[in-house]
């Protein structure tokens, strides 16, 4: 069978995909991922053949125009969600054509997409290819097209999925408030998400046990949302320094050094990229943006979260759901002082509650089906679907 993969220009929102790409591959099937920006860099990277279904066109701009625009603390939800489903579908008009013409002349047998992504969906219809929504944390509704190409090729319809790869744990989705509030009328696959958070050369102080509390802290891998968090990452720093504890900043790709200006031998500024899930097991606690896949990453290795949701939507959702699920606790970022953040970052850490929790969620995870069961089903689908 034929598996093509494509997703958004986000590094956060393609390595969610490649655990399946990757199982797909081993078990004998062809898999191509379509993609551009520092999605492609990141497929590659992964040892994923790859094809950019829109060369020339700057597809990360709507990514990095949304990312460095929608956090201001006056803006409404609605007005974000709004930002949000408009430069999706931007990203999306932009990659139709290509996407099209893969699936078509590759014959793709199964076109899997993440939600933000819906033209994918019109795609994999334009070429016959069974329909994957692949989730790439909690479950959300259906995206809208918005109005431009992708909706016209659907004919004013929203389509809807042949199928839906669900990555969250039963307990997460029962009080997840972004899922779906009637059943869905496709079918609903669940998977256990993977620690897979990309490549990199660990320093050599990464797997071992640190002497004082190691506390990571991230803000994601856009450079553009870094940049305007300096004020909050110094905060959040002098907030967890309180506890005198060892302080892992990642920098997203931003030049964090010179701006927070920090002079502690307790603190750890990465200028290189670090892959979390091989940290995490030795952290107490993770310090981070709310997004999706810090947040998993966190869950897989059992580590109560401090969440400061720096944008709304799905940062919004997610700090809830982590703080009702008792796995950490959620901060207003508008009110974050190094004495808030301090007082959080003690609790995530000196509690055991947190971690008693985070670790429930951890075995949860662990016994989900994994990608090579979910491979194997969806090959099952796409022939019944061709035939």
């Amino acid at each position: 069978m034929r598996f093509l993969f494509t997703t958004t220009p986000g590094f956060s929102h393609t390595v969610p995909l490649v655990p399946l790409a990757q199982a797909a591959r081993l078990a004998g099937h062809q898999v191509l991922f379509a993609a551009g920006g520092p999605a492609l860099r990141a497929a590659t990277e992964a040892g994923l053949t790859a094809v950019d279904p829109a060369p020339g066109e700057d597809l990360t701009a709507p990514y990095i125009r949304l990312a460095s625009t929608a956090i201001g603390e006056e803006l409404s939800v609605e007005y974000v969600m709004r930002q949000v489903f408009g430069a999706f579908a931007e990203i999306g008009d932009m990659m139709l054509p290509g996407l099209t013409r893969t699936a078509r002349e590759w014959r793709a047998d199964v076109v899997l997409y993440p939600p933000m992504l819906p033209a994918a969906l019109v795609a994999a219809r334009n070429a016959g290819s069974l329909a994957v929504e692949h989730g790439i944390g909690l479950r959300h509704p259906v995206f809208p097209l918005g109005d431009g190409a992708a909706a016209a090729e659907a004919g004013g319809q929203r389509p809807l999925p042949d199928v839906e790869l669900s990555l969250g744990p039963e307990s997460l989705e029962k009080i997840n408030p972004t899922a779906p509030a009637d059943a869905v009328p496709y079918d609903v696959v669940t998977m256990r998400p993977c620690s897979y958070n990309g490549g990199g050369v660990l320093p050599d102080w990464a797997l071992s046990a640190p002497k004082r509390p190691r506390v990571l802290v991230t803000l994601g891998s856009v450079p553009a949302h870094n940049d305007t968090q300096v004020g909050l990452l110094r905060e959040v720093i002098r907030g967890a320094l309180g506890l005198d504890a060892e302080v892992v900043v990642t920098s997203g790709g931003s030049d964090l050094a010179g701006k927070l200006d920090v002079d502690d031998d307790r603190v750890r500024l990465m200028d290189a990229f670090l892959p979390l899930g091989a940290v995490l097991p030795t952290c107490a606690a993770v310090v981070h943006h709310g997004g999706m896949s810090t947040m998993f990453s966190a869950l897989a290795a059992g580590v109560p979260q401090v969440v400061v949701p720096t944008t709304k939507g799905d940062a919004l959702t997610n700090a809830q759901v982590v703080a009702e699920r008792g796995a950490g606790l959620a901060l207003d970022p508008a009110g974050c002082t190094a004495d808030t953040v301090g007082e959080a970052v003690r609790r995530a850490v000196r509690e055991p509650g947190f971690r008693a929790v985070s670790e429930v969620v951890s075995a949860e995870l662990a016994a989900m089906p994994d990608p090579s069961d979910v491979v194997e089903q969806l090959a099952r689908r796409a022939r019944a679907h061709r035939s």
